[in-house]
């Protein structure tokens, strides 16, 4: 019989000891890369978000505690308590990850800059890390000592740990990257609004390529992106609209400006859409909620509308 396995053909105790151990090392490995590669995003370029859970303070909590997590599993201190720790954080992140797959987003957002789609994500990482985790479980050690570790080992590993932790948090908080570079900008809609009470046109208007035809009248510009959720619900509301309009030629128009990067495969607006279209530049990068709704007249911004998709009434209360 194969040193290791019992009778029943599962692994005793010193096999699931050793199991437990390489699985907790790679969740802890996993840990440790997704954590320093948000690091790396928050301190090249700004967070853009809804809501809480993905938003630049939800990120400065959650760095510390995954790290922490980390190099808590690679370690080995206390194996009982950061097995059960893991076990808990790998189901949530199963939740996660599930939730953004169904509501079709591009990325996880698990793996800072680096895009990968949830459900990748869900299938080669979550589930057999989590799986394992449960399968593998610390079969003999107790949740807390004693035994204790060793000094040199707790003392090895916790020193340097609170002294990186020192040094990181604080970059984390006072670095914030600034919201305009010359490879990317993030979208402000409020200095638009402060643009137009100074007689300023929109300053978008020199990114945009059909800018001659949004500099006259009464427009209403819809800025979207094609992986936005949003939008795809969004564009078909507003098309329908500009078709409603289209036979009134003193009426207001739509003008639907795509948002880099353009998906060659799909096309959220119609070709035969009475409304303008154009297509923001790809100079740099954007950083914006999507949908982003503005009303112009005559160049200059009346009132915007960053990340939902106001009714027409809304709308039209709006136009100068």
């Amino acid at each position: 019989m194969p040193c290791g396995v019992s009778n029943s053909g599962w692994l005793d105790n010193a096999g699931m000891r050793i199991a437990n151990q390489i699985i907790t090392v790679v969740a802890g490995l996993v840990l440790i890369i997704a954590s320093s590669l948000k690091i790396h995003q928050l301190l090249t370029e700004p967070i853009i978000s809804k809501g809480f859970w993905e938003s630049w303070l939800f990120f400065v909590f959650q760095i510390p505690l995954e790290l922490g997590l980390g190099i808590w599993l690679v370690c080995g201190l206390f194996r009982k308590a950061a097995w059960m720790i893991a076990v808990l954080a790998f189901g949530l992140f199963i939740l996660v990850t599930l939730q953004k797959g169904l509501s079709g987003a591009e990325s996880c957002g698990c793996f800072g800059r680096v895009k990968v789609n949830p459900w990748i994500t869900f299938s080669v990482i979550d589930i057999p890390l989590f799986l394992g985790l449960v399968i593998f479980r610390p079969k003999g050690l107790k949740l807390l000592p004693p035994p204790w570790p060793k000094a040199a080992h707790f003392f090895g590993v916790a020193i340097p740990t609170f002294i990186a932790f020192g040094i990181i948090m604080p970059v984390l908080v006072f670095n914030k990257p600034p919201d305009k570079t010359d490879k990317y900008e993030v979208i402000r809609p409020a200095e638009w609004i402060s643009q137009a009470q100074n007689h300023k046109q929109w300053s978008m208007l020199k990114h945009i390529d059909i800018a001659d035809s949004l500099k006259s009248n009464i427009v209403i510009v819809v800025l979207y992106s094609n992986d936005c959720d949003t939008c795809h619900k969004a564009v078909p509301m507003y098309d329908q609209r500009a078709r409603d309009m289209a036979e009134n030629k003193d009426s207001l128009r739509f003008a639907f400006i795509k948002i880099p990067p353009y998906a060659s495969e799909q096309n959220l607006v119609p070709a035969d859409s009475p409304a303008l279209q154009g297509k923001l530049d790809s100079s740099k990068k954007w950083y914006m909620q999507t949908p982003v709704v503005v009303v112009l007249k005559d160049g200059l911004v009346g009132k915007a509308w960053e990340g939902e998709a106001p009714q027409l009434d809304e709308i039209l209360n709006a136009v100068p």
